[in-house]
């Protein structure tokens, strides 16, 4: 059974390799257990399933005017979004 800092740390990462934005996991172990429990996470692996899982649980509510923009944007994208042409930033 996973730890919740593995799990966090994981999910971090996993985020970090389907993103165009770095993202570093910060940790701060108070002891050397704690410390060997992030570095756990270094083999953890989530699977699709869990990842979207623990992102829509994890979800803020962005609030104004986010929310009014993605509840227009289907609408804006002619109410197909797969017409549209998203640009890709490419990763170092």
């Amino acid at each position: 059974m996973r730890r919740p800092p593995q799990v966090a740390v994981a999910r971090v990462r996993e985020r970090a390799a389907r993103s165009t934005a770095t993202l570093v996991p910060i940790i701060g172990p108070r002891n050397l257990p704690q410390l060997d429990s992030y570095l756990a996470a270094l083999d953890v692996q989530l699977t699709d399933e869990q990842y979207a899982r623990l992102d829509k649980v994890s979800a803020v509510p962005l609030g104004v005017p986010h929310e009014g923009i993605a509840g227009s944007l289907r609408h804006l994208q002619g109410g197909d979004a797969s017409s549209i042409i998203t640009r890709v930033v490419p990763v170092a």
